[in-house]
């Protein structure tokens, strides 16, 4: 497999955390899968679930190379059930784009420390 892009983002989690205080369930809804909304309040910290998801919304997007006519609901952070690796969901453009660009498979990394959560996607097409 040959690399496609990579993208990185960093967030912080206070920011996210006052959109969510001030706009509440609409900002969720506009931005988050139904997935990621119930994987995230069943945390005991949820801004940093959802710090997560849209850290790796905007690495995607940049790994993509910027401009995409895409909507951040179309790309869900999930994670596998046995192992609690994290992987993406595409949907919509995000996943029409992505095949569009010879897309294959997607690598995804995550971390938190204190007030921040970055995320690295890494997408690969075919030789």
């Amino acid at each position: 497999m040959k690399p496609l892009g990579v993208g990185i983002d960093l967030v912080y989690v206070p920011r996210i955390k006052n959109l969510i205080d001030r706009y509440q369930i609409r900002f969720l809804k506009r931005v988050f899968t139904e997935e990621e909304i119930a994987y995230a309040l069943r945390k005991k910290d949820p801004a940093l679930a959802f710090s997560s998801a849209f850290a790796v919304k905007e690495a995607f997007y940049k790994a993509l190379g910027g401009f995409s006519p895409f909507r951040f609901k179309e790309i869900s952070l999930l994670r596998d059930s046995a192992t609690g690796k994290p992987y993406l969901k595409l949907s919509g453009f995000a996943k029409e784009i992505f095949k569009k660009r010879g897309g294959k498979k997607i690598d995804l990394s995550l971390s938190h420390d204190f007030n921040y959560t970055i995320a690295i996607v890494q997408l690969w097409g075919e030789d």
